[in-house]
């Protein structure tokens, strides 16, 4: 089971914090880390090559879409078989995460429901008609699920803001899609800084993703600990 990561030179300073938070959690458990270099400085590239158990040089066109990019080719990295956990680097892992790997089903991505989006919309795009927004924060999958290339082909149109908005266009095409290749996984795996705020839990997350200026403030506190 592999959690996977990855950042360039404009995020890799959470990079020490999320690894230690991975090497405290899951210390013991079969989880391995691979971190993906989308244009790390060379200091920090040398410490993913350190710490990981993989860092996988993939730096593509940039920009917020190099994930997704990414989540197509890692069929040929690690094989059709092995559980793939994506977590963006402003989430703490609280709790190991090992379990959620039960609720990912072949063909279809794992995702939490973005609650502060679906309940009080976002701001750069309207709200379809056929099921929530699910946050790309945290992306469960095993090889290669078939919503992955149009995600990717929506990413790399230039009409959407980030990844979030380019599934969300391509999932509200047909009533049919969410159903198709979405497996809805607990909200505990990916609670975000909003939801706490917002007052909808749940008190003690396993994986909190601490978003916006906010939330890299809250990261900048831990790190100076």
């Amino acid at each position: 089971m592999i959690i996977l990561t990855g950042c360039d030179s404009n995020t890799e300073w959470q990079l020490p914090w999320f690894v230690d938070n991975f090497k405290r959690m899951c210390a013991g458990t079969n989880c391995k880390l691979a971190v993906a270099d989308f244009g790390m400085t060379k200091e920090m590239r040398e410490y993913a090559d350190f710490t990981a158990d993989w860092s996988i040089d993939f730096q593509g066109d940039g920009g917020w879409f190099n994930k997704v990019k990414l989540f197509n080719f890692t069929l040929t990295m690690f094989g059709a078989e092995t559980p793939i956990l994506w977590m963006d680097t402003d989430c703490e892992i609280r709790r190991c995460p090992h379990r959620v790997f039960e609720y990912i089903e072949r063909n279809k991505l794992l995702m939490m429901v973005d609650r502060p989006w679906t309940e009080n919309g976002c701001p750069w795009m309207p709200q379809g008609n056929f099921g929530p927004w699910y946050n790309t924060g945290v992306v469960g999958y095993i090889g290669r699920p078939l919503i992955l290339f149009p995600w990717l082909k929506e990413c790399e149109s230039g009409k959407h803001r980030g990844d979030q908005e380019a599934l969300y266009h391509v999932l509200n095409q047909d009533p049919g899609t969410r159903f198709t290749h979405i497996t809805e996984g607990p909200t505990t795996y990916n609670v975000l800084r909003l939801d706490l705020e917002q007052g909808r839990g749940p008190d003690d997350p396993i994986v909190m993703h601490w978003t916006g200026q906010k939330g890299n403030d809250y990261i900048r506190g831990q790190l100076a600990k």
